[in-house]
């Protein structure tokens, strides 16, 4: 699982975190960094709360996955559906949370003779009243391809 980058403002003794995030390809193989356009994907990704102050912590988490071109081609946004992801904080818990961000097959065409991609996930903090807070964390994932294996098209 690559790891990447998380930070709260503030003591990092008191409420520090991490993130950490994967590719597989459903029904393919896995990790992967090559998808069928033809096949659904997602990105695994676990991210924890660590510190004293974890129990206090209310508010809603936000995930993203970001793909950006390498060369020409469209930069995409991912939602699952039409919406952000939202996660509600778990004050009584552990501080551990995993979440499975699935794409469906068909969302990423190949265009410009299969447009590779750089994978990057955000996590953001929204408090209680629907504000950003102090606490962010991201993954640079790997370069993804995806290509059509030639049962889409006639």
């Amino acid at each position: 699982m690559a790891a990447g980058s998380f930070e709260v403002s503030g003591s990092p003794h008191l409420l520090t975190g991490t993130i950490a995030a994967d590719v597989y390809e459903l029904g393919g193989v896995a990790p992967t960094n090559i998808i069928r356009i033809d096949e659904t994907w997602k990105v695994s990704i676990d991210w924890e709360l660590i510190g004293s102050l974890k129990s206090m912590v209310c508010g809603t988490w936000c995930l993203h996955l970001h793909l950006e071109s390498i060369g020409k081609g469209e930069e995409l946004d991912l939602f699952e559906g039409n919406r952000e992801v939202h996660i509600k904080l778990d004050p009584c818990g552990n501080g551990k949370y995993h979440y499975d961000f699935k794409v469906p097959a068909g969302t990423v065409q190949p265009e410009h003779c299969s447009t590779p991609y750089k994978l990057v996930t955000t996590l953001t903090y929204l408090n209680e009243c629907g504000r950003p807070g102090p606490m962010a964390g991201f993954v640079e994932g790997q370069i993804l391809q995806f290509y059509d294996p030639g049962t889409t098209t006639p």
